[in-house]
């Protein structure tokens, strides 16, 4: 469409100028559908041709600017401003016009485009040029518009192409557009509001089904392909140029096509979303954080998800078992209720996906699975967020390895120690090297002490052993002396609380002695398992609700040895805010803060030595390395 700015640039024979250059960056794009030579002497409202929207006004000036040509000079530039003109030009042969302050300050206030030029003859033919002009930008649309016919199929049935269309149409005639029915009412309208003259053409004509042109400005046609008596209306304030009409019926055509695939859409969408495919499409949508576009499909699939903020992730292994048969059932059970979906990855698992509410009935339908088909295993996660469910996968995946050795063959929950993944002859071997010096009969209590005293600070520590802190002092300065390490050091009291959940565990049936690797040798030793191990064990950490960096907080603590005033000055953090950190993430990683006595033999208890080795596996952060003193 042609514009000011094709005018000032375009056209220098015209010898147009803004009178103010900072309106020619202001303005350059104000379309311009005319050029109007309008009278200085004739009051706006008896003009005989009134300016329309978008009409470029062209006055010619008198030799003599007295203050009566002034005042209707002022007029004018007002009601041009009302009638949403693109701009006016000062017209006055031959020389360029001197504009009265008071007009350029108005001109400024209005905001509104204010011009000169000094040509004369060079301004015939402009109209017939802006028309040319617009039918040439009008054919390029129309090529574009053919383009997108030949790559639109496969997107047709997309509820947005009729509003896409309708906004096109708007934009290339710079008229109102409107589609509707007398079912539907005007389901697309550009540009949106009330005042949009073919909503207005829709609503009336819709129920007649008038085809063709209603009046000057206007035009109605039916969008043949729809059911329901599809009309596209378009209204324009002005007369519409000869390839309005091309335009329009290109437009009714594609749009007659979006109706055909809707309509074929929604014949086959509920037996396409019944399909297994859908529930694993949708599944793979929300374990990869699209948590929006799976509720639009739950909507139908599974409406149970609409509204739930917590899943739990189920895994069933079918084993040797065939898979489809299994997956027909769950389909069947679980399939209004839950997300079910085969694994994309594993050939003999099923991933079924359930809001947290509804565990009392799916556990129970599910176990009787487990149970009655042997040979099936099941893991099963904790309660996640929608947008953390992938961490809920991983953790369902660690579960359901677990459940395939337990007598139940159903697993809840990450393993949340690392103790039990390690290579368990290497593992005692380190483990009683580093705490060979107090595997005495004599060294009993100091044994009894270590591990509540390594994991709570003192105060807390002193309070669950039930002995005063001086008596806690003394005991733990008497073994770090005896094992010859610094046990205030964070990197000694997490391997030596390894240590311990290593000897802790059940003796192995076919342990042979072997040397004793470094602490970075056993973790090598592991392979990626205790990688993965890391990943899983901090996952609900990296998907906080809250969005607060957990992780990073409970690195700082940790290097910290344990001090809330430290972490907090470290992170230029408040103390509170510290705190609230550090028990949020407490509680999701299982480490309680409250002080307990823990024994030797705990092998199920959480301490800061997983945390912190899973932290260090995973951040490198706090430094880990072969206990010194």
């Amino acid at each position: 469409m042609p514009t000011l700015g094709y005018l000032t640039s375009g056209r220098p024979d015209l010898g147009l100028l803004f009178v103010d250059p900072r309106q020619g960056r202001a303005y350059a794009e104000n379309r311009v559908t005319s050029v109007c030579a309008v009278p200085l002497t004739q009051a706006p409202d008896q003009a005989t041709k009134s300016p329309a929207q978008g009409t470029l006004a062209l006055v010619r000036l008198p030799d003599d600017l007295d203050e009566r040509a002034s005042g209707a000079l002022d007029q004018l530039l007002r009601y041009l401003k009302q009638r949403r003109a693109s701009g006016l030009a000062l017209h006055s042969p031959g020389s360029v016009p001197a504009i009265p302050p008071s007009i350029r300050t108005l001109a400024q206030r209005l905001e509104f485009p204010l011009l000169v030029t000094a040509a004369d003859s060079e301004w015939a033919g402009i109209n017939e040029d802006l028309q040319r002009q617009r039918a040439l930008v009008a054919e390029r649309q129309v090529e574009q518009l053919e383009s997108l016919l030949n790559t639109l199929p496969s997107q047709l049935a997309n509820p947005e192409a009729a509003s896409r269309i309708v906004r096109w149409l708007s934009d290339a005639l710079g008229a109102d557009v409107a589609a509707g029915s007398g079912e539907r009412g005007a389901f697309a309208v550009a540009p949106a509001g009330p005042a949009n003259l073919a909503r207005s053409l829709v609503a009336a004509d819709s129920a007649a089904g008038t085809d063709g042109s209603d009046a000057e400005h206007t035009q109605l046609v039916r969008v043949l392909g729809a059911e329901d008596g599809v009309l596209l209306a378009v209204a324009s304030r002005r007369a519409f140029e000869s390839t309005a009409g091309k335009l329009l019926r290109y437009a009714a055509k594609l749009l007659g096509l979006c109706e055909q695939a809707r309509l074929e859409h929604q014949a086959a969408q509920s037996a396409v979303l019944a399909s297994r495919s859908v529930h694993q499409a949708a599944t793979q949508l929300l374990f990869g954080g699209e948590v929006l576009k799976t509720q639009v499909i739950a909507g139908l699939i599974a409406p149970a998800l609409m509204d739930t903020e917590l899943v739990r992730v189920r895994i069933i292994d079918t084993g040797s078992q065939a898979r489809d048969p299994h997956l027909q059932w769950c389909l069947k059970h679980m399939g209004r209720r839950s997300l079910v979906s085969p694994c994309p990855g594993k050939d003999q698992h099923i991933i079924v996906v359930t809001p947290a509410r509804e565990d009392a009935g799916v556990e129970s339908d599910l176990g009787h699975l487990i149970s009655a088909r042997r040979g099936l295993a099941m893991g099963v996660s904790t309660p996640y967020p929608l947008d953390a469910a992938g961490a809920g996968y991983a953790e369902a995946a660690h579960a359901v390895l677990v459940a395939a050795h337990s007598p139940e063959r159903v697993a809840v929950g990450a393993d949340p120690k690392i103790a039990p993944l390690l290579p368990r002859n290497k593992a005692s071997a380190w483990a009683q090297a580093l705490l060979a010096p107090l595997l005495k009969p004599e060294h009993t209590l100091l044994l009894q002490t270590l591990p509540t005293g390594l994991s709570y600070k003192p105060v807390e520590a002193s309070k669950a052993l039930g002995i005063h802190r001086n008596t806690l002092r003394g005991r733990l300065s008497r073994a770090g002396h005896l094992l010859g390490l610094d046990l205030n050091s964070v990197n000694n009291r997490v391997l030596l609380l390894l240590a311990f959940n290593l000897l802790a565990l059940p003796a192995s049936d076919d342990f042979t002695p072997e040397p004793a690797p470094d602490f970075a040798g056993l973790i090598a030793a592991a392979g990626d398992t205790v990688q993965e191990w890391a990943e899983q064990r901090l996952s609900k950490l990296r998907s906080d609700p809250q969005n607060r960096d957990l992780l990073t907080t409970v690195s700082a603590w940790l290097e910290n040895d344990l001090s809330i005033p430290a972490t907090a000055q470290a992170l230029n953090l408040s103390d509170p805010t510290v705190r609230s950190h550090i028990k949020a993430a407490s509680k999701q990683l299982g480490m309680g803060l409250d002080a307990q006595a823990l024994s030797v033999h705990d092998t199920d208890v959480v301490t800061i030595a997983d945390v912190g080795i899973a932290v260090f596996l995973l951040t490198g952060r706090p430094v880990l390395g072969q206990p010194r003193g």
